[in-house]
């Protein structure tokens, strides 16, 4: 007689956390509605609709601050859920969200006091608010590369992984790195940068609704990171089942 399991997470972890990742990323691409709230300040970087003195900043910080919270929580859920695939990438890139999370709420309680369109700023590098802004933004970013290169690390060793999903990471990988590099580059040279800033927001977003789903897949469908029993579901279950009778 087959017991039927009643424990869901396990069943589909990834379906008790991406509400919140998906919360989390449609919070995080924000900036189409600066196309109404401050259409001036969203020809330049996002931060603009951020910045001191701005119509409406509240709103866009509001919603950094709650995806980035929304963010951590999802990152201590991975960690919690996934610990028993024993696999340090995986880890790796659960700590690396929670990192993108943390410092993508704390950027958003230090806005810019100006905005980079209309000539209102000065040079960058003599900005403290700019240069501290930066800071924070940037850390927010390696904390997002650490968890998407570990994620396609995992990948690449899966001899089962899907091809098209393979192929996929890749291409998100590609597009992300290239609006990231020419976004940093354009903000350099102090041109605009809003077009290549927005589409690198949008794979963020993407890849933050995305995560628990990837790094569950991932580690699903790649043989060096499964635990050592033949049937790894059945002995999370049981370790689950013994958990809850010793807390009755």
């Amino acid at each position: 007689m087959i017991q039927r399991l009643t424990i869901h997470p396990l069943n589909r972890p990834w379906l008790s956390i991406m509400p919140l990742t998906v919360l989390a990323g449609l919070l995080y691409n924000s900036w189409p509605l600066g196309y109404w709230l401050n259409p001036i300040a969203n020809r330049g970087l996002a931060s603009n609709l951020e910045a001191a003195h701005q119509p409406y900043n509240w709103v866009f910080m509001s919603l950094d601050i709650i995806s980035g919270l929304l963010i951590c929580v999802a990152s201590w859920l991975l960690l919690k859920i996934l610990r028993q695939a024993q696999s340090l990438l995986l880890m790796t890139a659960a700590a690396g969200f929670g990192l993108f999370g943390l410092l993508t709420a704390i950027d958003a309680v230090l806005p810019i006091d100006c905005v980079s369109v209309g000539g209102s700023c000065g040079p960058v590098l003599r900005d403290p608010w700019f240069i501290l802004h930066g800071i924070f933004s940037l850390g927010s970013i390696a904390g997002l590369t650490i968890s998407i290169m570990s994620v396609w690390l995992l990948f690449i060793r899966g001899d089962q992984v899907a091809r098209r999903l393979r192929w996929l990471l890749h291409g998100t990988m590609f597009v992300w790195f290239s609006f990231g590099i020419l976004t940093f580059v354009l903000i350099l040279l102090a041109r605009s940068s809003s077009l290549s800033q927005h589409v690198f927001i949008i794979v963020c977003s993407s890849w933050t609704a995305l995560l628990p789903y990837l790094g569950w897949r991932a580690t699903e469908t790649t043989k060096a990171y499964r635990l050592p029993s033949d049937n790894w579901f059945e002995q999370a279950t049981r370790r689950i089942n013994l958990y809850h009778a010793d807390n009755k």
